[in-house]
């Protein structure tokens, strides 16, 4: 699984590679779907314990609309499911690479993940 430098994510699931990829329609369908709210539901909250876990529901519209760019004919749940099972991390990569920290000067980033 690796991170690109235009925001999509290759995986690989059931033998195949896939192209995963969040834009502005894909963010303007969960937000339709999911509420206003749809990417603080997908962050845990302060003090989460442990086994917290995001919405699955928005989850697996994420994955689905990330996939429909470079493959419309082969999204459903199901394929979904075999990329997150196949990919560890997916979640993570793919939210990191749809939403990158701002950079100021080339190569320091700033924002919530350059402090972390």
């Amino acid at each position: 699984m690796t991170a690109r430098p235009d925001g999509s994510v290759k995986v690989s699931a059931r033998g195949r590679d896939y192209t995963l990829f969040v834009g502005m329609s894909v963010l303007a369908d969960l937000q339709s779907k999911h509420g206003q709210d749809v990417f603080e539901r997908l962050e845990p909250p302060e003090g989460a314990s442990p086994t917290w876990m995001p919405d699955l529901a928005i989850v697996t519209d994420l994955f689905m609309g990330a996939l429909e760019r470079h493959h419309p004919d082969d999204v459903d749940r199901w394929v979904v499911d075999d990329i997150i099972a196949e990919n560890d991390g997916a979640l993570l990569t793919l939210m990191r690479a749809s939403f990158p920290d701002p950079v100021d000067e080339p190569g320091k980033p700033t924002g919530p993940k350059a402090a972390a």
